[in-house]
């Protein structure tokens, strides 16, 4: 059974991070959930911290919409329950309940002290950070995983990507676990 997953804001950024785990989504590794506030809460973000223009953004939220459009959790799914998430953050409280709403194994995040591990795992959502979560992914599909990764090198044209370089951004995103453990897999298979 495929895992289904809601990745908050955080694991977002970098866009390394981002294209693969909608890559993973795109090949059926995994599937992406999300809802509206999410995208809405990326478009924010990256305009704020000047990564992209508002412009660009709004393309890149338009072609999740497009693409993964059977992955949205309708607002009226969840609408009751986001006051009764638990944490201190309210911002972060619809993910919860969408997360919950839509039965999700796991909600991916890289600001765990938002999400209370124990109560949602009490609702059904496991909480895990992104490299965790990756490298877990990893253990239980090397081969779904690690063509994925190829994928997306191989897709990059500007400017050029090798697997290598993939790996390398991950790692700038703050990911160990995961690229090592595809990195040992790669220079396995290489002769």
């Amino acid at each position: 059974m495929v895992r289904r997953v809601f990745v908050d804001t955080s694991v977002l950024f970098p866009f390394s991070v981002m294209d693969l785990f909608l890559a993973l989504s795109e090949d059926g590794v995994h599937q992406v959930l999300w809802t509206d506030e999410l995208l809405e809460e990326w478009e924010r973000v990256i305009v704020r911290e000047q990564s992209r223009t508002p412009e660009t953004a709004r393309s890149v939220t338009a072609a999740i919409r497009e693409f993964f459009a059977d992955c949205r959790i309708l607002p009226e799914s969840y609408a009751t329950l986001i006051d009764q998430m638990p944490g201190n953050d309210p911002d972060d409280h619809v993910h919860m309940a969408a997360a919950v709403a839509a039965g999700v194994d796991t909600l991916v995040t890289a600001n765990r002290a938002d999400f209370p591990t124990g109560p949602l795992r009490k609702l059904g959502v496991e909480v895990m950070g992104p490299d965790a979560y990756l490298a877990e992914l990893f253990e239980d599909l090397p081969f779904e995983v690690t063509g994925a990764v190829l994928r997306i090198a191989g897709e990059r044209t500007r400017p050029p990507m090798t697997p290598s370089d993939l790996l390398a951004a991950l790692r700038g995103a703050g990911l160990r676990a995961f690229p090592d453990r595809v990195e040992r897999r790669l220079q396995a298979a290489d002769p």
